[in-house]
């Protein structure tokens, strides 16, 4: 085979191997999916909240009346604007008449009744105080009385002791030896009964008594003859002899004298004793009745205490129906305001609740908007609020949020409070509310699109050149990574995981994944 012929059949060969290349690539490229691009950009993601809601009063009022008067007729309707002093209802002055009258006669009932408690206990003071005034005088005479017979007994025994003392004291001093026995013998009675008046004399002093004084100087039974009694001897033996007859019969009287002497003074003594156990039972049984007196009859009684605040409450309750009657049965606004409900009926009578609502707007309105929990961390007290009222094009943008709590009704809820000064809003208007927090910068953006998740996991997809059998071509790879915050439009991601000269895949005309060849669309 010759050259030429070798040239020819190599040359065909490269045509066909082109038109092969050729239609191959073709296919190819009508198979690739085809993509567009973006680059990260920097700049914050907004997180917009947006809600609706009616202008309110800053306030509302409640009006209340008397409960259980009869409605006439009510002057106003829900959601009509009144000014304070305007008449809200009116109600029936017949009936309120009967209830003045029937509260004037309860409120005398209690009055007396005070009275006839005050009285009868006045009563009972003036019987206590004569109880205690008796029993003291009946004290007092007990404690006398005791005291003169003690000492009225205890002299006449001092008289009887003394008498004997006297008679001992009288003996002559020699005799016969049942003379001088006797004498011993009336000494040592006479030392037994002086101890005796000593435990008696401590017994009364125990008593709270002194012993009287008692005049014992009298001598009795003294012998007046110049000889002391003794008779002188005779000089014959028939003298002695009659002198010692005399001298048994002297003895034997003094013996018996001595004998009444004691029985007198044991008497008196006995007498003593009685008088002084008598005093102390009298004084004992006084002191026991004067107790008795100074002691409450019965228990302590509240019910005086009990009637006045019954009296007080009463009081307070007719005056207020006076007010009504002196306000001719009118029940008046006490604000200017919006009636947001009415709560009485005409012909029903009133109840201890609210008759009525005002929205007070004398000062200033608010509105209560209603998001959901779920954008809890964009809202907060002090974040900028834009409003614009339904069929207005103006905005209002100088205010913020000034409370925000839970919904009471549907805890997935939040109720977003912002408070208008006076004049801003009127209550009753619907407004669009746009919330907007501030945010920060971010140097790594993506459209959302652009944000691929797999198993909590966020990746995108770079598009670059690399080396093929046909030779270079687009390929996109997989790239994690971090998502720091993202809205409905945009995400930022952490920063360093991507340059600002790579494309992203932000949307393709197929499924691709990490190592799908792709064509990029031309803007």
């Amino acid at each position: 085979m010759d050259r030429k012929k070798v040239i020819k059949l190599f040359g065909g060969f490269l045509a066909v191997m082109l038109i092969f290349t050729i239609l191959s690539r073709a296919v190819s490229g009508a198979s690739m999916a085809r993509v567009q691009t973006v680059k990260i950009t920097t700049g914050t993601i907004e997180h917009k909240v947006e809600a609706s809601g009616r202008v309110e009063a800053g306030q509302e009022a409640a009006i209340y009346t008397q409960s259980g008067q009869r409605v006439k007729e009510i002057c106003v309707r829900e959601g009509q604007s009144v000014e304070a002093g305007d008449v809200l209802f009116r109600l029936d002055m017949e009936e309120l008449e009967e209830q003045i009258l029937v509260a004037q006669q309860e409120l005398e009932k209690t009055k007396l009744q005070n009275q006839d408690v005050a009285n009868a206990k006045a009563f009972e003071q003036s019987n206590r105080q004569t109880a205690r005034k008796r029993a003291q005088e009946d004290y007092n005479q007990a404690v006398s009385q005791g005291d003169s017979a003690v000492a009225e007994a205890k002299r006449v025994w001092d008289e009887a002791e003394q008498a004997l003392q006297n008679f001992i004291n009288s003996s002559p001093a020699s005799g016969d030896g049942g003379a001088a026995t006797g004498n011993l013998g009336g000494e040592q009675e006479l030392g037994g009964q002086e101890s005796e008046k000593d435990n008696a004399k401590g017994a009364e002093e125990k008593q709270g008594q002194e012993e009287p004084t008692v005049d014992g100087s009298s001598k009795q039974g003294e012998d007046t003859s110049a000889d002391g009694g003794a008779s002188k001897p005779g000089t014959d033996g028939s003298s002695e002899q009659g002198n010692s007859g005399t001298s048994g019969d002297k003895a034997a009287d003094r013996e018996a004298e001595k004998q009444a002497l004691e029985q007198a003074a044991a008497e008196a003594k006995a007498a003593y004793e009685a008088a002084l156990s008598s005093r102390t039972d009298s004084v004992r049984s006084a002191v026991r009745a004067l107790e008795d007196a100074a002691r409450p009859q019965s228990a302590e009684d509240s019910t005086q205490k009990q009637n006045e605040i019954t009296r007080q409450q009463q009081d307070l309750a007719l005056n207020k129906l006076l007010a009504l009657q002196s306000a001719q049965g009118e029940v008046k606004a006490t604000v200017s305001g919006v009636i947001t409900q009415i709560l009485v009926s005409t012909g029903d009578f009133t109840s201890d609740g609210a008759a009525m609502r005002i929205e007070d707007t004398s000062k200033g309105a608010r509105i209560v908007l209603s998001v959901d929990k779920s954008n809890e961390k964009y809202v907060s007290k002090g974040s900028p609020v834009k409003l614009k009222a339904f069929g207005s094009k103006d905005e209002i943008s100088d205010y913020t949020i000034s409370n925000v709590t839970v919904n009471e009704q549907d805890s997935n809820m939040l109720d977003l409070t912002i408070d208008l000064p006076k004049g801003v809003l009127e209550p009753g208007i619907m407004v669009d509310a746009e919330i907007v927090p501030k945010s920060e910068n971010y140097s790594s953006i993506v459209p959302l699109q652009a944000l691929h998740e797999e198993q909590n996991d966020y990746y995108v997809l770079v598009v670059q050149e690399e080396q093929g059998v046909l030779g270079l071509e687009l390929v996109v790879r997989r790239v994690n990574v971090e998502v720091m915050d993202k809205n409905e439009t945009n995400a930022a991601l952490e920063e360093g995981l991507l340059t600002r000269d790579q494309d992203i895949v932000s949307s393709s005309t197929r499924m691709i994944q990490d190592g799908s060849r792709v064509r990029k669309i031309e803007e």
